[in-house]
């Protein structure tokens, strides 16, 4: 950052050179002397060479500085959006999250790092420019009377009443930009947050054979997104037709000013030049806001989606403190469910579970009565409850929907832990363990793993995950729903055998699974209008 300044500070001092070499070229033309003329113009080559390569540089040095502040912000929304306390989830769970939180991650970050660094740096450029250049305006520019009041650096007044009125009517022609700027990078994201989701269920839009329902649904979508992009166009050209026109009226202001003095000889022509040179930067200077207005509205856009980002994330701070505080993360001997849950449309359940370390426990019962709820809240997703849950901070909890992701099988297999802490040798055997040797030769092959393997082979990878991971207490629900009886069997026989002291809640409709089971909890007991204890049942 020091290097940047240090090198626009640099470029001020070029610049106000470039100012005096005006002032030397122009009196030399008039005077017609050759020997000047070659002599500035020689002079002009250095001085354009030299500001080429400090421009070059800085704008490089600031490219670079840019993506190190970029890979610095993402790391920190990263590190808060996927925290461990599933801040991820949280949000969605609490109805709060933004629309496109990885859209303002991926993309608002980048915008508002290069809109902050430019504009800054425009900013600091413009405060030495004024702080240089107003000094030779005031200077070159002499006095006036104007009804028998002598007015001092006239050139420099006229130039700051001209921005004044520049920035006020640029406001007045911009104000809604920041507006039609958020909307527009909302809508954006939602088209394209559609078009994903059609790519990610291709089977089932495949299948469907809807195109006409899914391409009416995509033209709404985009229609919206247009109607917002035409006025946000509109506005645009609005406030282009005022600055366009001020910019080209810039340049002749000083000149009709400065008049007056060179038709009295009291200017020379490279004196008119200079003033106009110097009138045009201080102008330009005066009028940062005016000039940078569709930029600091995209500025403000952004920093208010990120911000609202941001704050949607602390909530969920409070949401988890909350939950946290009818937890005891600290139990290492099974997991206890001491609890009052309500389960919607149903009644105020009293849940009381106690599954020691090394047992394996079967939550069986109708859809809709409040399983997948009650595994949500023993994993900690859930602050509608009452009473406490004693379990350990090693958990793993594999929800209806498996996530499989593009990349190498390893990392797949291997989360949620890093791929390198998967070595060849546990891999082949945790393969052959699930049934699927015969992926090993794939192992470090990179591929969309959700499309290419079928739903059981993905659940069997989930499986492996847990063996992997090896948890004090692990929760699945319907994790063996897509595999057959037997198959299913043998994958709780491999849990049991392979995670000895880990406390396991399958939740699962297949009735010969509970041959497997240790402990059974019959859901049925949700449906009784008045709230009782759910209690095991002896194993089948």
């Amino acid at each position: 950052m020091c290097f940047v300044i240090g090198a626009y500070v640099f470029n001020i001092n070029l610049a106000i050179e470039l100012n005096n070499w005006n002032g030397r070229f122009y009196n030399a033309l008039q005077v017609v002397d050759k020997e000047a003329i070659y002599r500035a113009l020689f002079d002009f080559i250095w001085l354009c060479a030299t500001i080429i390569v400090v421009l070059v540089t800085a704008n490089y040095a600031q490219n670079r500085l840019a993506l190190a502040a970029r890979r610095d912000l993402t790391a920190i929304f990263l590190k808060n959006w996927l925290s461990k306390e599933g801040t991820i989830y949280h949000l969605q769970q609490s109805r709060t999250e933004p629309d496109n939180p990885d859209q303002r991650i991926a993309e608002d970050i980048k915008e508002l790092i290069n809109l902050s660094l430019s504009l800054a740096i425009s900013l600091f450029n413009a405060l030495l420019t004024i702080g240089s250049f107003s000094v030779i305006l005031w200077n070159l520019s002499g006095s006036i009377s104007v009804f028998g009041y002598k007015i001092p650096g006239y050139m420099f007044w006229v130039c700051l009443v001209y921005t004044a009125l520049e920035t006020l009517f640029t406001h007045l022609i911009g104000r809604k930009l920041k507006n039609l700027n958020y909307e527009g990078q909302r809508r954006e994201a939602d088209f394209r947050a559609a078009l994903l989701e059609k790519r990610r269920f291709a089977q089932a839009v495949a299948g469907a054979r809807a195109a006409e329902a899914d391409c009416a649904q995509l033209q709404h979508r985009f229609t919206v997104l247009l109607n917002v992009l035409i006025s946000l166009v509109k506005k645009r050209r609005d406030l282009d037709f005022f600055s366009v026109g001020v910019g080209q009226v810039t340049h002749l202001t000083p000149i009709f000013f400065s008049l007056p003095s060179l038709f009295t000889g009291v200017i020379q022509l490279g004196g008119l030049m200079q003033i106009r040179s110097a009138f045009v930067d201080v102008a330009r200077s005066l009028s940062w806001i005016a000039m940078s207005y569709p930029e600091l509205a995209r500025l403000v856009a952004v920093y208010e989606r990120l911000n609202q980002l941001q704050n949607r994330m602390h909530d969920v701070e409070q949401r988890v403190e909350e939950i946290n505080s009818k937890f005891d993360w600290k139990n290492n001997e099974g997991l206890s469910v001491d609890i009052k849950l309500p389960i919607i449309g149903k009644c105020l359940a009293y849940v009381h579970m106690s599954i020691p370390s090394g047992t394996l426990a079967i939550l069986s019962g109708p859809s809709g009565s409040g399983k997948s709820t009650l595994i949500k809240t023993i994993a900690g997703f859930n602050k509608s409850f009452t009473g406490q849950i004693r379990s350990s901070e090693n958990y793993l909890w594999i929800s209806q929907l498996g996530y499989m992701f593009h990349g190498s099988l390893r990392a797949n297999l291997s989360y949620p832990l890093l791929p390198e802490t998967l070595n060849n040798d546990l891999a082949k055997k945790i393969l052959n363990r699930v049934g699927l040797a015969n992926l090993f030769n794939q192992i470090d092959e990179t591929d969309d793993w959700t499309s290419r393997l079928s739903n059981g082979e993905q659940q069997r990878i989930m499986l492996a995950r847990a063996l992997i991971a090896k948890p004090k207490v692990l929760l699945l629900d319907e994790t063996t729903s897509a595999l057959d009886d037997l198959s299913a069997q043998q994958m709780l026989d491999c849990i049991k055998t392979d995670l000895p002291q880990t406390s396991v809640i399958l939740v699962t409709h297949q009735q010969q699974l509970k041959n497997k089971a240790d402990l059974i909890f019959e859901m049925e007991q949700f449906y009784v209008s008045d709230s009782k204890l759910l209690h095991p049942v002896p194993s089948l």
